[in-house]
């Protein structure tokens, strides 16, 4: 079973902000309950450089920054370089999961999923880092 700190928290970045309510009532069924969220890549970008969340849950398709020019970005700076991301999308296709792998995600979960598989993902991060 999952087991995190009370203070674990978590960053949602999601564009089009539709996942973020579903994402929070998961997040808050494991027991995470810091979560805040933003809409832009680029206001991700300074809202985790300002609170450095234990962990950064975003998508992958996102304008004005794609998600793999978003991560080159967040791994290139040193106080984010080490940070967790899972990426959540719906876009089944092989090739997203693919260039988030490459460009340096931990963990990528295709939505429709349950919260049981946000938290195996989640287990995943903690005992891989």
């Amino acid at each position: 079973m999952l087991r995190l700190d009370p203070t674990f928290s978590v960053l949602i970045l999601d564009p089009k902000e539709k996942a973020t309510p579903v994402l929070k009532r998961m997040l808050g069924e494991i027991g995470i309950v810091q979560i805040e969220s933003v809409s832009n890549p680029v206001d991700g970008l300074a809202r985790l450089r300002e609170v450095k969340p234990d962990l950064l849950l975003t998508d992958w398709q996102m304008e004005p920054m794609g998600g793999g020019e978003f991560l080159r970005t967040m791994r290139s700076d040193p106080t984010l370089a080490e940070m967790p991301v899972l990426v959540v999308t719906a876009d089944p296709e092989p090739k997203l999961f693919f260039e988030a792998m490459d460009a340096g995600v931990n963990a990528y979960a295709i939505a429709p999923f349950s919260t049981q598989v946000l938290a195996s993902k989640l287990e995943a991060i903690k005992f891989n880092r």
